[in-house]
């Protein structure tokens, strides 16, 4: 109900030009509403028109820019329109199209002016414009906004980032995840320390080493299954959020069937991508050990690499990822306890044919 009432104000204070009291109410609103949201969309729409109006077109451009993201197929289409109209090239007009009228000099060449005195002379002076709406101090609404924007920024436009997930299968129900970030800059960026402090604060257990040269390495080792996927998912969720940008949830599925002599590992990856906004230079990549026995990759849509031991797959931005890899791990275990029961069956095999040979039972000598 407050941010109706809030709203209504700005909409209002739009209405009679007082743009500045507009922007402040709805940079307060906007942090409230994200983008994603349907209010967070017309937020945005009026913060725009409020720009237009205070002459601001790259604030303008910039917000237009966001509103192409939103998942509100009306407001994306409004905001590409609005886009065009502001980038478009400003056009010089010809000057055969307009009258110039010469300069007139009104006042008389004569020695004496009987409407003026001679010890003042008319004087024109500019008188500066009022400022529309009353100049006010940055909010922390606004300082926020702007950081975020920025880091958001800085993720785009600072070299990027190399992200490569290492899903390892040491031994049959047990997970390594590793997460291998660097920065193609050779520095630490905002992002990653971001991301880093977040983590430590919301998966305290988990390992995170960082060099100067911008690259960080996070692992989780022997997880089962289930607790693997849960940490896959939140570590993305981690990860998005601090970059401004939602996703749906990933999957990391394992299924194993034991046949005694080995494990037969069925391993399934989901990453939909389609909400993520394409970054230049950004390189997603996905690492499997399963074993050194791999058969039946399929990757969606780009297809999957494999070597002896590894399999690679490059995630393709804007589209839903999948990849199912079916592997054979040997049991030792299982191996040895089947190689002791053939042993026990050859030797009593060995044992029946020399009874029937009339040798009898071994005995030992008198």
């Amino acid at each position: 109900m407050k941010d109706e009432l809030s709203l209504k104000i700005a909409e209002d204070a739009l209405g009679r030009g007082d743009y500045g009291q507009c922007l402040e109410l709805l940079q307060r609103l906007a942090l409230e509403n994200p983008l994603p949201s349907q209010k967070g969309a017309e937020i945005r729409m009026l913060m725009i028109t409020a720009y237009m109006g205070q002459g601001d077109d790259q604030r303008a451009i910039s917000t237009c820019r966001l509103l192409t993201q939103s998942r509100d197929s009306e407001f994306r289409s409004r905001a590409k329109q609005l886009l065009s109209i502001l980038e478009a090239p400003s056009l010089q007009r010809p000057e055969n199209w307009s009258i110039q009228l010469p300069e007139i000099d009104l006042v008389p060449q004569t020695d004496k002016n009987p409407y003026r005195n001679d010890s003042n002379h008319y004087k024109t002076e500019s008188t500066p414009l009022p400022a529309t709406g009353p100049t006010r101090d940055l909010g922390i609404g606004f300082s926020t906004f702007v950081i975020a924007i920025l880091t958001i920024l800085t993720i785009l436009l600072s070299g990027c980032v190399q992200i490569t997930t290492k899903i390892q299968l040491p031994q049959p129900e047990k997970i390594n995840l590793i997460w291998d970030i660097e920065s193609i800059s050779k520095k630490i960026l905002p992002w990653q320390t971001q991301f880093k402090d977040s983590l430590k604060e919301q998966v305290p257990a988990i390992n995170i080493i960082s060099n100067s040269e911008g690259k960080q390495k996070i692992s989780a080792l022997s997880l089962e299954p289930e607790k693997a996927n849960l940490l896959f998912q939140k570590i993305i969720f981690i990860a998005t959020k601090t970059a401004g940008i939602e996703l749906s949830s990933p999957q990391l599925i394992l299924k194993e069937n034991n046949w005694v002599i080995g494990v037969q590992q069925n391993i399934k990856v989901i990453i939909d991508l389609r909400e993520l906004p394409e970054i230049p230079g950004l390189s997603l990549k996905i690492v499997i050990s399963p074993s050194k026995n791999n058969g039946g990759i399929q990757g969606h849509p780009l297809q999957a690499s494999a070597t002896n031991s590894e399999v690679f797959w490059d995630l393709q931005q804007g589209d839903i990822n999948e990849l199912s890899l079916h592997a054979w791990r040997w049991s030792r275990v299982g191996i040895g306890s089947l190689t002791i029961l053939l042993l026990m069956t050859l030797a009593l095999l060995l044992q029946r044919i020399r009874l029937q040979m009339g040798f009898g039972f071994p005995e030992l000598p008198p």
